[in-house]
């Protein structure tokens, strides 16, 4: 006997379900010998009704997802809990369902449950375990066809239709986030449950990791075609069938297991949804430099930005063959590679050129390991050996090390103003003349040319010489119309704030106007003020006010060094008044400072006295006032206390190895005084200079005398 001859067709369910109204009642020996009856189908539908009308009959259903650990819904069902179950049923139930579970059965376990199934007995003979079984045809077939009790095994039943039924099953990876548009099953259980209730008509995905394990053992047959997808990718374009114009690579498959829960049907479009998913009209370089860096970026958004670029940007010769090549989504190799591929080749101005914009892109400064600037300035130095040119158009202005290049290049001639407005534009500002018709601008753009050269030069010499000769030369000018302390202005001031910035000297008079000129604040007074002496926070403090200490806990706690100092305290400055200038609400703020800086006393010799200095020896704590007239300092008494003042850069001690204050130069005792407002009512200053009118400041007899005179601060 073959299957042909053992399996009995029926043209429709109800026919069916007459046999086994027939069956039921038989009192034949086999028919109630051996209870199991195997049903066969071809489609789900015929399932559906199957079951449908066997419930109608008062017959049971077992539903095999009972048998799944609850506590573990992707167990599996073996072959000795199945036919265990089965054993303990009783009357007439169907078990539903069945070829679902034991399709994904190995061949001999597949086998030996059929065998010991189709003669399985029962103490109540009355009994009649129903087996549907769909889509299995050629598999079950070629079991009866090599089952040896084949003749005394009861009859199997089977209803065909004209109808075919495939069903695509796509055994996915249990980490896809599959889209909510598709039929995902993500354990047995629900795959158990799933066709009970469906009649498939589309492709279905299952994520159950036990299925997946055991899909090797399933056979090809009339219903199912089941296939495995091992890769996101793969998913997208072939069930999908979604192009995104993206390569595959292996290490990248971590992207697309991200892009897929984003992607609804196959009318995805990457463009639109990467500038959704960074809200923006459209991403410009600009977009996709800064994001990329930013902290709240994702790996997954730079893979993003990278193929967003490659396929709707990529008008950046120099950005095309990095992001190309980039396989690294970490926040900073993207600015590194930037920085640093153009050393690789250096012939290329226009290359150069697009370098240069792109580091310029970025809205902060990335900070490379010290390992590449380093590297990095050693090979820019070592082109300016040959071509100072090619050097100077290989620095973008975005790193420190290259501002203190550009002072380098500034001292030697090798850059001009015009140059610094594009590679420097705050050292410019420095630089710039306040255009103030009176000595101390003259002396302070001096004095800055000095500090750049880092020289002693002769034109601060003659003025020293001049100014600062001896106490008379000083206090002649100290003691002028020009100057009021900074109390005394503030005190005829009303503002609603008043910071009070330690250490700020002229020196950043025109580096400040620039700054507020940018802000939405405008300058009502500007005036050049002078300090107490000695030229010290101790003796020159503000009461009530806002204290700004940065600059002068820089130079008080880090060695002068040129012309790295030169470019941290320009940066120091900035730092601070832009801090200021973003206040929003409408308010009028007074800046005042204690004493300016100098970095020439590095380079004067000391005068070596031996009693203990302040502040790098720029003032000496006396005992008593008996002390000759001498060139090197002056005699002052503050709040009852004698001192010794440096009078030139030559400090009393020793030779400061910092930027040091304390002493009678101008860039130490000359300090800005600034009200600045953004009220609508505001009105900015035509001159930004005021000399003290005569008959406010007239000076007395015992002020201008020489020595130690009183001169009281508060």
């Amino acid at each position: 006997m073959t299957a042909a001859d053992k399996i009995q067709s029926f043209v429709s369910v109800a026919e069916l379900l007459y046999e086994i109204k027939k069956d039921s009642q038989s009192t034949a020996v086999l028919n109630r010998r051996y209870a199991v009856r195997f049903i066969m189908l071809d489609n789900f539908n015929l399932y559906q009704e199957f079951i449908k009308e066997m419930t109608k009959s008062d017959i049971q259903v077992f539903n095999l997802e009972q048998l799944v650990d609850s506590d573990n819904k992707d167990g599996w069902i073996s072959n000795d809990t199945l036919v265990n179950a089965i054993k303990n049923l009783e009357g007439q139930v169907v078990v539903s369902p069945f070829s679902e579970i034991i399709r994904f059965y190995k061949n001999d376990k597949f086998k030996a449950l059929f065998e010991g199934m189709s003669l399985m007995e029962f103490a109540d003979t009355n009994t009649r375990i129903y087996i549907p079984l769909i889509g299995l045809k050629h598999r079950f077939e070629n079991f009866l066809n090599t089952f040896s009790r084949i003749e005394e095994s009861q009859p199997v039943w089977a209803v065909y239709c004209a109808e075919s039924q495939p069903v695509e099953i796509n055994l996915v990876p249990n980490n896809f986030l599959c889209p909510n548009s598709t039929n995902c099953l993500k354990n047995v259980y629900e795959w158990l449950v799933f066709w009970k209730t469906h009649a498939p008509t589309e492709r279905i995905l299952c994520s159950s990791d036990t299925i997946n394990t055991y899909s090797k053992y399933s056979q090809p047959d009339n219903i199912f075609d089941i296939k495995k997808i091992d890769t996101a990718y793969s998913f997208v374009t072939q069930f999908l069938n979604v192009q995104t114009g993206i390569d595959y690579k292996q290490a990248e498959e971590k992207f697309w297991q991200q892009l897929l829960p984003y992607i609804k049907n196959n009318a995805f479009s990457f463009k639109t949804f990467v500038e959704e998913h960074f809200n923006v009209h459209k991403l410009t370089i600009k977009d996709l430099l800064n994001q990329w860096t930013s902290t709240d970026t994702t790996e997954f958004d730079r893979w993003l930005l990278k193929h967003y670029y490659m396929q709707f940007i990529c008008d950046n010769e120099y950005l095309n063959g990095i992001i190309f090549d980039c396989a690294d989504y970490s926040p900073l190799k993207l600015f590194r590679e930037i920085a640093l591929s153009i050393f690789v080749d250096t012939n290329s101005q226009n290359r150069i050129q697009e370098r240069n914009v792109l580091l310029n892109l970025f809205a902060q400064q990335y900070k490379l390991p010290e390992s590449d600037l380093s590297e990095t300035k050693e090979q820019i130095l070592d082109i300016a050996k040959t071509d100072t040119n090619k050097a100077i158009s290989l620095c973008s202005g975005k790193f420190d090390f290259e501002k203190e290049l550009f002072i380098g290049w500034y001292k030697i001639g090798a850059l001009k103003n015009t140059d610094l407005e594009k590679l420097y534009p705050d050292f410019l500002a420095y630089l710039s003349d306040n255009k103030l018709d009176n000595w101390a601008n003259a002396y302070i753009q001096s004095y800055k040319q000095a500090k750049i050269k880092d020289d002693y030069t002769d034109e601060i010499k003659k003025y020293i010489a001049d100014k600062n000769a001896n106490e008379d030369s000083f206090f002649k000018w100290y003691h002028a119309n020009e100057f009021e302390l900074s109390n005394e202005l503030l005190a005829k001031e009303k503002p609603d704030k008043v910071y009070w910035i330690d250490g700020l000297g002229i020196e950043y008079l025109s580096l400040i106007k620039e700054i507020i000129g940018k802000s939405n604040f405008q300058i009502e007074k500007l005036k050049i003020a002078k300090t107490g002496i000695p030229s010290s926070t101790e003796h020159n403090k503000f009461e009530g006010v806002e204290k700004i200490e940065d600059l002068d806990n820089y130079i008080h706690n880090n060695l002068y060094y040129y012309p790295q100092t030169v470019c941290k305290e320009i940066e120091i400055v900035k730092e601070i008044f832009n801090k200021i200038l973003t206040q929003s609400a409408e308010t009028t703020i007074a800046i005042v400072s204690d004493h300016g800086l100098t970095a020439l006393s590095r380079l004067a010799d000391s005068k070596k006295y031996a009693a203990k200095a302040s502040h790098e020896g720029r003032y000496i704590e006396l005992d008593n006032s008996e002390t000759i007239e001498d060139s090197d300092y002056i005699r002052h008494t503050n709040n009852g206390v004698n001192y010794k003042v440096a009078l030139t850069h030559a400090s009393l001690n020793k030779k400061p190895i910092r930027e040091v204050h304390g002493g009678c130069t101008p860039e130490e005792i000359l300090v800005p005084f600034i009200v600045i407002s953004n009220k609508k009512s505001a009105k900015k200053v035509e001159k930004i200079f005021e000399t003290k009118q005569q008959t406010d400041s007239v000076v007395s007899e015992t002020q201008k005398k020489k020595g130690f005179e009183e001169e009281e601060l508060f």
